[in-house]
């Protein structure tokens, strides 16, 4: 048995910050429980080659039921299992969200004047925000038609002002990924770091949260924390995590063979993502885009000076754009690749081709994540309800027209052929609900909030349970404006904050390993 002041749960984009603040700020001896392993894999390190990971043994490769506003189809969820979480695995974009976002949340202590110092901290700090190194040519052309066609010339569209077509800012340092695992994860003395090790339940006595369960190496193990524990195991893991210890929705955890202890209906519910239909055209001859990145001159080029396509995030350009007059800000957010995005990413030979990803950032549809049973290994009920309503399908079709106005103006018309999705003449709402996916901004399934039924308060604090926190996507009360990573780290370093204001003591003894 081994006891610690902390014990963090997912050393994802926010527990790494969690952890990694405490045991540099404070004498407290942090423990980090990761149920993946390390992060030194080329897959990781090579921005453009983050799409290998999915469905690998880095990949917890959740997907939906059946979605019934999508054709049925169950619609891949790829999540990080890995130090660094999903910030090893995403597309590193870097995007805050607005200031209507945190200021609309009416919660004391995260509107926007309360959490710009907090991004701008992380910006000058651990993070390395920067723009993608070496940009296609496609993908500066993209930017020059998006500003061409009346899209703003804006070149820091990381927000609050989002509005702007520009190169995409991104997490990446000397040509390589910068995940929250590099960036807070620094050997400090006081901190123990387990891998491979997949928590079961929070261990709770008397009302208060004293430790958690895990297995590791197929035994089961315990870690016990003297002050708090805090979990961080992201939008679909922590809402898991937190009904397996008896926190939920009272009917369904007895449904499933689960001792409830407290009675939280809304853990697991409202859960959002920003949905993303896909525009895709064939290239004019003469133009490869990454067509080509498979050949080994530009992984030898990576490998020896940090240079070549493979530094690239492949969602190089972004336009924010409002779909509809009269809107208080951008609703969608158009991701330029330079590449099919539809293609296997297992695959050598790649069709020339450019995408364009249109996000939707102010879905109507809400969805649900909850456990099926009391087995820990069991991955839960992953409900979306994507293009559930009516207006998230026509806010869609509109950000395609618009996107085809986009391509139809120079310097980017030139470059491209055939239409290749939807295709002329096609059904445009029926090739959205065969094609349409999330964004992977998986949020809101344990929300903060200030009515009592609110699983989390504004401390990020799960009622009902003493020494107990949520530091995640999960946490957000609506998903913003943005690419989630950012919000994910500064709910982790506000976590961090409040962890610190109220720890003045020091270390404990504790037997490490």
């Amino acid at each position: 048995m081994t006891t610690y002041d902390f014990v963090v749960v997912g050393a994802g984009s926010a527990g790494c910050a969690v952890a990694g603040r405490l045991a540099t700020e404070s004498a407290s001896t942090v423990l980090l429980i990761e149920a993946g392993g390390s992060d030194r894999r080329l897959t990781i390190r090579a921005p453009l080659a983050y799409p290998r990971q999915f469905g690998t043994s880095l990949d917890w490769a959740y997907e939906t039921d059946p979605e019934p506003g999508c054709a049925n189809r169950r619609i891949a969820q790829p999540r990080g299992r890995v130090l660094g979480g999903s910030s090893a695995m995403n597309a590193m974009i870097w995007v805050k969200g607005s200031s209507l976002d945190y200021d609309g949340w009416q919660l004391p202590g995260w509107g926007w004047n309360d959490v710009a110092p907090v991004f701008a901290r992380i910006e000058r700090g651990p993070m390395r925000v920067t723009r993608v190194p070496y940009p296609d040519e496609l993908s500066r052309r993209f930017v020059a038609a998006a500003r061409a066609s009346g899209v703003g010339a804006n070149d820091d569209v990381s927000g609050p002002d989002l509005d702007g077509a520009a190169i995409s800012p991104v997490t990446i340092h000397n040509g390589q990924r910068w995940s929250t695992a590099r960036g807070y994860l620094r050997h400090q003395k006081n901190l123990t770091v387990v891998t491979k090790a997949e928590v079961g339940r929070v261990i709770i006595r008397d009302g208060r949260a004293v430790g958690v369960e895990y297995r590791r190496r197929g035994r089961i193990q315990r870690a016990f924390a003297d002050r708090e524990v805090v979990v961080s195991a992201g939008a679909f893991g922590t809402p898991r995590l937190l009904q397996l210890s008896g926190i939920g929705p009272t009917a369904h955890l007895r449904s499933v063979g689960i001792t409830p202890l407290v009675d939280s209906p809304r853990v697991g519910q409202g859960l959002t993502d920003h949905p993303t239909a896909f525009a895709i055209w064939a290239l004019a001859p003469g133009y490869v885009g990454f067509a080509d990145a498979g050949k080994p001159k530009w992984l030898l080029q990576w490998l020896l000076r940090r240079r070549g396509k493979l530094t690239s995030n492949g969602a190089e350009a972004l336009a924010h754009i409002r779909s509809t007059a009269g809107l208080p800000a951008c609703d969608f957010q158009l991701i330029f690749t330079p590449s099919y995005a539809l293609a296997d990413p297992k695959e050598r030979n790649l069709r020339p081709a450019l995408s364009v990803l249109t996000s939707y950032w102010t879905p109507k549809s809400r969805g649900s994540v909850l456990v099926r049973s009391s087995d820990p290994a069991t991955p839960p009920a992953i409900r979306l309800n994507l293009l559930s309503e009516r207006a998230d399908v026509d806010a869609l079709v509109r950000a395609l027209v618009r996107t085809r106005e986009i391509i139809a103006t120079e310097p980017i018309a030139s470059t491209v052929g055939r239409e290749l999705l939807p295709g002329p003449g096609s059904d445009i709402e029926a090739c959205i609900r065969d094609n349409a996916i999330t964004t992977n901004h998986q949020a809101c399934s344990v929300a903060m909030g200030r009515e009592p039924d609110s699983p989390l308060d504004e401390k990020l604090r799960v009622r009902g349970v003493e020494n107990l926190r949520v530091a995640d996507a999960s946490a957000l009360p609506r998903i913003p404006h943005a690419n989630t990573n950012a919000p994910s780290i500064m709910v982790g370093e506000r976590c961090a904050d409040f962890l610190l204001a109220q720890s003045s003591a020091g270390p404990s003894a504790v037997a490490h390993r």
